[in-house]
């Protein structure tokens, strides 16, 4: 018998007895004989190796749902960021208490990498079966509630430890038309992942990828893109996100190849004035990159910059801010270099190829 079967048999007809003890269910789930105990203690060693979470399960699972409570989830590991039970909405406590929370906490959230699992094939194309939106909805909601979404830690090591692919930004990647769901439950649409990505380029950045793989022109700010950039807009999210570098958004698309999707940041709100720790705006960014052409190693990226640059003008990019050290974008444009907001087609059909080479480069 597996673990859900076993613990499926406490739930009987109203007026009938369970089918087991709790003694028994306990006597099961220790006992390393049993399929069930051995599936409990697998699970348990994943998530926490040589840890008291087998235990803790154990106690939980054999213990009636109505008697479960915030504080023994607390005391189980439950929440990888602790301070996240005190504020637990009630119908979010009431999915962690049940056994059915439980057993999907311990397959989705208990370990660093059981996320990835969340959606499957079927998901992804977006055909799922109502019973798997309900499962999953659930699993979302038990993510985010426990802290999941923001930590690669294990259960009661009480660390922070930012996950190397966040829950928004996966996401964003195989499953979008959950991604409003995920902002819904409070989930930060400005998170970064371990390397400093930001949801804004990884959430932008996938959805051009399709665009450009169903065979759209990825020079053109389609609406699907401005629709995502209006969604992260309005969640919080920066559209001028930068990386720890502080490379900004847009200018990362850019060098990315999907220059419409870095249009279509600046259509909907993106700031090319807005600067960063060193007062480059998006302008010295894009400058900075378009003098770099002669050499073979950043090429590709000063044609893309000279494009958006002049891409940018038509947003009220000034030019002429001044950094840190004094510096206008202007200064850094090379002389050559047209900064008439008309395109013609030579240089489009250039840069297009450009941007191509540039998305197969980094696949």
């Amino acid at each position: 018998m597996s673990l859900a079967e076993l613990l499926d048999t406490q739930h009987t007809q109203p007026l009938r007895p369970p089918r087991y003890r709790t003694q028994d269910i306990w006597n099961v789930l220790v006992n390393a004989q049993t399929y069930a105990g051995r599936e409990l203690r697998d699970a348990c060693d994943k998530a926490s190796p040589n840890g008291p979470l087998f235990l803790e399960m154990v106690t939980l699972l054999t213990t009636q749902e109505s008697e479960r409570t915030v504080d023994r989830l607390v005391d189980a590991g439950i929440f990888l960021m602790p301070d996240l039970a005190r504020n637990l909405r009630a119908d979010d406590a009431a999915l962690l208490r049940s056994t059915e929370g439980l057993l999907l906490w311990l397959q989705y959230a208990a370990t660093p990498t059981g996320y990835l699992n969340v959606f499957d094939g079927s998901d992804i194309f977006g055909t799922t079966a109502v019973s798997d939106r309900t499962r999953i909805g659930k699993i979302l909601r038990i993510l985010v509630a426990c802290g999941r979404d923001r930590t690669d830690t294990a259960p009661s090591a009480m660390l922070e430890m930012p996950p190397l692919n966040p829950l928004a930004h996966l996401c964003s990647q195989v499953a979008p038309h959950w991604l409003r769901r995920l902002f819904e439950l409070g989930v930060n649409a400005n998170q970064r992942s371990q390397r400093g990505m930001p949801l804004t380029v990884a959430a932008m950045r996938a959805e051009a990828v399709r665009l450009h793989n169903a065979g759209q022109d990825v020079m053109h700010a389609h609406g699907s893109l401005h629709r995502l950039a209006e969604l992260l807009k309005r969640y919080g999210g920066d559209l001028m996100a930068q990386n720890r570098r502080g490379v900004p958004s847009v200018a990362l698309l850019t060098f990315h190849g999907l220059c419409g999707a870095a249009e279509a940041l600046l259509a909907c709100g993106a700031d090319p004035n807005a600067p960063d720790p060193n007062g480059n705006t998006l302008m010295h960014h894009l400058a900075h990159a378009s003098r770099l052409h002669q050499d073979p190693a950043h090429a590709d990226n000063a044609q893309l910059a000279r494009y958006m640059l002049r891409v940018a003008l038509r947003y009220g990019a000034d030019l002429d801010r001044v950094n840190g050290a004094g510096y206008t974008a202007r200064e850094w444009v090379p002389e050559t270099v047209s900064l008439g907001t008309q395109i013609d087609i030579a240089f489009l059909v250039t840069t297009r190829a450009t941007a191509f080479r540039r998305i197969k480069t980094l696949g």
